[in-house]
C-alpha cells in the first residue's frame, strides 16, 4: 500500500491546489528536495492522489504504458508530514 492524500475537510483537487505547484509534465526524483512529486490519477470512478516518495514509486505512476489521465504536482514534504499523509 503507497501513501495517499486524502483530506477529510475538501476533496484531493482542492488541496493540491492550495497546497502543491501544478507540473506539467512528470518530475525526476530529487531524494534531496524539500519536496515530493504527487500523481492525481483519474481513475474513472474516483481519483487518487499518489506521494511519490520513493524513486520507485514515481516511475510506477509515471509508466508511458499506463494511459490513466494524470496531473503532476510538487508538495512540501512538511505539508504532507504535517497533514498525515506521510509518516
Amino acid at each position: 500500500m503507497g501513501c495517499y492524500i486524502n483530506p477529510q475537510d475538501m476533496s484531493k483537487e482542492e488541496w493540491l491546489s492550495t497546497n502543491g505547484i501544478r507540473l506539467t509534465e512528470a518530475p525526476l526524483f530529487n531524494d534531496n528536495s524539500s519536496m515530493l512529486p504527487v500523481c492525481l490519477v483519474d481513475n474513472g470512478a474516483f481519483t487518487a492522489a499518489a506521494i511519490a516518495y520513493s524513486e520507485h514509486v514515481l516511475e510506477v505512476f509515471g509508466d508511458p504504458r499506463d494511459i490513466r489521465p494524470k496531473k503532476w504536482y510538487l508538495v512540501e514534504k512538511t505539508k504532507l508530514t504535517e497533514s498525515g499523509f506521510l509518516k
